[in-house]
């Protein structure tokens, strides 16, 4: 009874609302810090009172050194003292790109068609924190090098750690890009448990091999991962009737943080010219080599079959093709080198075999020269040669071309040539043959042989009609349900690329685009969507990850120049979008 009291009460008071004093539309910004590094991500909202609905986003202007992603809306209704309330809050993530001062604001937000500006917000950005301070945090990146010091195409392991204390979803990682410096991936992230300064963590890593191409001192900047971790639930105080749908569930279970690794340097160092062989080809690292022939006793005309084998740590695209040197007597035929790389948590690995056919003209001994490869131990500091054995070959006398003729009969132990003889009839089938339906003696008439009956062609016809029929019918059906979903997909993916090309730098366009070709060619019906959501949703469709980054830092970016007021994106935002799109479909298929 007094919960039934209670909803009349509020009901009530709602129908009120109108005869209460309402506040003046009003907006405000606000930061939760005032100072922060360069790892850090700071959370901006956007408070607007004496209103529900905008009729927009906000346009928030400063915003040009960070990267934006939308926190969500919510939405209040407060009475307090007999004065009615209403308000709207937009959350926002801001990630600095660059150090300095900066200010914020003001926010434009237009409620029934006029425009409502905001105050101003001041912000300083420092450099990342020292490593002593990074290391106390719940999240952070750290990055290492397995040696500081090496010489050129030398292959150290430059290695990624991500330290976390909380639940991390939708990471991605940017890496440096230094010049004449390569990152090779060797093994999927792992994952386990550890301690750092005394925390546990749980510890994503990440191993590269890092190939320097030219010599002297190399800076790596550092290497930056974007994700959403989770934060402890807050519950807000601001009003009874605070809409829940949007201030929680979707929006309340993380936030965007970017952290970024230290940076480390690289010395690298040239090859020695001392000792350098003519033929050295910049084989660096630690391998073998093995090789074998066979058959080492043939006949003239016959081939033997010579395999060589290089295998080892290190560069190895620069094993060269070995050449034979020319024999006498003897043809060589060269087959094609088969490269076979492969990768370890050790690093780069891998082997290139090279097959040659010998096939000697005359009988009599030859030997194989054994064939080098040189190469650079970079372990060692010096260069080392890698050498085969000589094989020696016995050819013995061909057989001489002989035309040889296949006995038949005979005819062929006799020398006569075999006589054509007569068929002989030597029995009969037990059955006799038919050669038509009217021997069957169904369909003849009465006495005048007229046609008779027509029911083995009924019989015959009409069962096989109702089948096709049936399954002609099922087919369709079933063909009906597939196709309009198929339809209306390959008509999304058309329809969107055509559009990203024609509003090739329209953010708010874009991004309007990219939400209907979800909700067609995924029979959903979202009324916006994020970066992240692209990220989730393709994963669940089998789509690579690597697009599916793509595809969110493209939405990311259209995002920041929404709501920084730049209607315009890059120029090729529009193609890159449609290339990307493109690729998922054939993806899909």
């Amino acid at each position: 009874m007094k919960r039934a009291n209670l909803v009349w009460f509020f009901f009530l008071l709602f129908l009120s609302a109108p005869c209460l004093a309402a506040d003046p539309i009003s907006i405000k910004i606000s930061l939760d810090r005032t100072e922060a590094s360069m790892d850090d991500t700071i959370q901006m909202g956007i408070h607007v009172s004496g209103a529900r609905t905008s009729d927009a986003p906000p346009v928030i202007h400063g915003l040009d050194v960070f990267r934006v992603a939308q926190g969500g809306s919510s939405s209040r209704v407060e009475i307090v003292n007999g004065t009615y309330r209403t308000g709207v809050e937009f959350t926002f993530f801001l990630t600095p790109s660059k150090t300095g001062t900066f200010q914020i604001g003001p926010a434009e937000v237009r409620i029934d068609g006029k425009v409502y500006k905001s105050d101003l917000q001041t912000i300083h950005v420092r450099q990342q924190d020292s490593g002593g301070n990074v290391q106390t945090k719940t999240v952070f990146l750290s990055a290492s090098l397995s040696k500081d010091k090496v010489f050129a195409e030398e292959q150290p392991i430059y290695t990624l750690r991500l330290y976390l204390r909380r639940q991390a979803t939708n990471i991605s990682l940017q890496l440096p890009e230094p010049e004449n410096l390569t990152f090779t991936q060797l093994t999927k992230p792992r994952e386990y448990e550890g301690v750092s300064n005394g925390l546990q963590y749980r510890i994503i890593e990440i191993p590269y091999a890092l190939t320097p191409f030219k010599e002297g001192r190399h800076r790596i900047d550092s290497a930056r991962m974007n994700m959403t971790v989770s934060e402890p639930g807050r519950r807000s105080g601001r009003g009874l009737f605070d809409d829940s749908f949007f201030n929680g569930g979707l929006f309340s279970g993380g936030r965007p943080l970017s952290v970024s690794s230290n940076v480390l340097e690289l010395q690298v160092e040239p090859l020695p010219l001392q000792g350098r062989p003519k033929s050295f080809s910049g084989l660096v690292g630690d391998f073998t080599i093995r090789a074998g022939i066979e058959p080492l006793r043939l006949k003239a005309g016959e081939s033997a079959t010579l395999t060589v084998r290089v295998e080892g740590r290190g560069n190895i695209n620069r094993i060269p093709d070995m050449q034979m040197p020319e024999m006498k007597e003897i043809k060589v035929y060269a087959d094609e080198p088969v490269l076979t790389p492969e990768t370890d948590a050790a690093g780069i690995r891998g082997s290139k075999t090279m097959k040659w056919a010998l096939v000697p003209e005359k009988e009599g001994s030859y030997t194989i020269p054994p064939l080098t490869v040189p190469f650079f131990d970079a372990e060692k500091g010096q260069y080392q040669r890698l050498e085969t054995k000589p094989f020696h070959l016995t050819v013995l006398a061909g057989k001489e071309n002989r035309s040889v003729k296949i006995p038949i009969g005979e005819s062929a132990t006799s020398g006569l040539s075999p006589v054509k003889q007569d068929v002989k009839e030597i029995g009969h089938d037990i059955l006799p043959l038919h050669d038509s339906i009217r021997s069957l003696g169904l369909m003849q008439g009465g006495q005048n042989g007229q046609e008779g009956t027509f029911l083995p062609w009924i019989i015959l016809i009409v069962p096989g009609f109702f089948y096709g029929s049936a399954l002609a019918v099922l087919r369709i059906k079933k063909r009906s349900v597939r196709s309009v979903h198929a339809q209306k997909a390959k008509k999304a993916a058309g329809k969107a690329i055509r559009k990203c090309r024609l509003e090739a730098s329209d953010a708010e366009c874009l991004i309007l685009t990219v939400r209907d070709y979800f909700n067609d060619r995924f029979g959903l019906e979202m009324a916006a969507i994020t970066a992240d959501d692209v990220i989730s949703l393709l994963r669940d469709k089998g789509i690579p990850s690597d697009v599916a980054l793509k595809l969110s830092s493209f939405l990311k970016q259209l995002e920041s120049a929404v709501y920084t007021g730049h209607d315009q994106a890059g120029d090729q935002i529009g193609t890159e979008i449609a290339a990307c799109i493109k690729q998922m479909e054939r993806e899909i298929r």
